[in-house]
């Protein structure tokens, strides 16, 4: 038999091994690295991804909110007084609603002024005090929504019920020398009732707490001093309570680098990342348990215990010397003299 390339061909593949095109996708997965699973950086981006979003939502919020307002008070207005407050002040524009950054500590407050007017006879004379058609009054109805403390649509919804219940107790109701009485209760009730599906409950009092921006604590006591803007410099600024030093905690500050010739800072950022002391530290711990233990003690009560133990303290570790207990409290409280109740 002669050679044949094709009949070569068709033995070596009917008995060579044979092979694969396409690799085994598992083993590929096998022989491939895997990343390895960091859970500080999962957490950190949930944290990132979870900032954005809120971030996101109040500008949206920021975007809305005056139109929200507008609508949701005239939605109010309709449901719990049939549009009376509306007819009551339409001759001074209607309820104004003004949004201001001069309320700090609440979110909303409602302004409202009755103003009467006495018509005269042609011939000039005032008409009686009996005349039904002699006497007008005009309604002057504002609602403050404060800027710096609004920063959600619940919260928005739940002012704006709160301070409507005002108005509804002022002009309908004509009470004007007990704000949160029977009668702004009645309103609140029905208030609550109609828009509870919504989350509206309005009380007695704005139940939230505010956002600062900036946050101060002691280093001694824990007393947080929280404001809107920077306005507490820890250089110059000590605790009312302890007069012991403040330390920024919200944004917490970044750390300065230090000079290259590893000279100190000048002293300018107020001692807040020296070491504690153990007197700080001492009066820290015990802060915390003298008010756990004493819930309805003022300060300056609180801080007399505190001082007491740490007298006893220091008594107990130098039992060689002849200075007494009593002495040490003493001495102590005249340290502490100059508390701020």
């Amino acid at each position: 038999m002669f050679w044949s390339q094709e009949f070569v061909d068709d033995w070596n593949d009917e008995h060579s091994p044979r092979k694969q095109l396409f690799p085994d996708a598992l083993a590929a997965r096998q022989k491939s690295p895997t990343k390895e699973h960091n859970p500080e950086k999962t957490s950190q981006k949930t944290a990132a991804a979870k900032k954005t979003s809120e971030r996101e939502a109040k500008k949206a919020f920021e975007k809305a909110k005056h139109e929200l307002a507008e609508r949701f008070l005239q939605e109010l207005d309709t449901t719990i007084t049939n549009g009376k407050l509306a007819e009551l002040s339409a001759s001074t524009g209607g309820i104004k609603l003004i949004w201001t950054n001069k309320l700090n500590t609440t979110a909303g407050r409602a302004n409202w002024k009755r103003e009467t007017i006495r018509s005269r006879h042609p011939d000039g004379t005032a008409a009686g005090p009996d005349s039904t058609t002699a006497t007008k009054h005009k309604h002057h109805a504002s609602i403050e929504l404060a800027e710096k403390v609004i920063d959600d649509e619940h919260r928005l919804l739940n002012v704006l019920a709160h301070e409507f219940c005002h108005l509804a107790n002022f002009m309908v109701s004509g009470v004007t020398n007990n704000p949160h009485g029977r009668e702004f209760k009645a309103w609140a009730a029905q208030c609550s009732r109609a828009f509870g599906d919504r989350g509206i409950q309005v009380t007695t009092k704005h139940s939230y707490d505010i956002d600062f921006k900036y946050v101060w604590q002691c280093v001694a006591c824990g007393t947080e001093f929280k404001r809107h803007s920077r306005s507490i410099d820890p250089a110059r600024h000590r605790c009312g309570s302890c007069r012991e030093e403040l330390r920024q905690t919200k944004p917490v500050p970044r750390k300065k680098k230090e000079d290259g010739d590893g000279s100190g800072g000048g002293g300018g950022g107020g001692g807040g990342g020296g070491a504690v002391s153990a007197y700080q530290a001492f009066m820290k711990e015990q802060m915390r348990l003298v008010k756990e233990e004493n819930p309805k003690s003022p300060q300056k009560e609180i801080m007399k215990i505190v001082a007491g133990r740490w007298a006893a303290q220091k008594s107990s570790r130098a039992m060689s010397s002849s200075t007494t207990p009593d002495a040490s409290i003493q001495e102590v409280t005249k340290d502490l003299a100059d508390l701020a109740v």
